[in-house]
């Protein structure tokens, strides 16, 4: 009988260490273009996001911050804008402390700041 008592605590005491708490999964829900690059992001209060455009021939315009909220509109900033003629490269992320966890890709067509055509990249 002891042994039965003392498995069972040393069950309850590991199972204890080992709960976690259930979060939402994070999610990028539309990325739009216009003047600049716009995402609505959902359940990731308080995670990092990154907006990289890549230009061909150019090194890539990053813009980062902090996401506040559970549903946030995340946006490339309006001064100073990143400039463009051709085809370029989007991609979002949200990161989770140093990996990523939701990355899109996406291409579009830049007419100076403004994104025109923004097609989804399939893989």
């Amino acid at each position: 009988m002891k042994k039965i008592i003392l498995c069972l605590s040393m069950f309850v005491v590991v199972s204890i260490c080992f709960v976690t708490s259930v979060t939402a999964v994070p999610k990028i829900t539309g990325i739009h273009g216009g003047y600049g690059v716009t995402a609505t992001v959902e359940d990731a209060n308080g995670l990092v996001w990154q907006i990289n455009i890549i230009r061909l021939g150019k090194s890539p315009v990053k813009t980062e911050g902090t996401i506040s909220g559970d549903s946030t509109t995340i946006r490339t900033p309006i001064f100073p804008p990143s400039l463009g003629v051709g085809l370029v490269g989007i991609t979002v992320t949200i990161h989770r402390i140093f990996l990523p966890d939701i990355i899109e890709v996406r291409a579009a067509f830049m007419l100076g700041p403004f994104i025109l055509i923004i097609h989804h990249i399939t893989s």
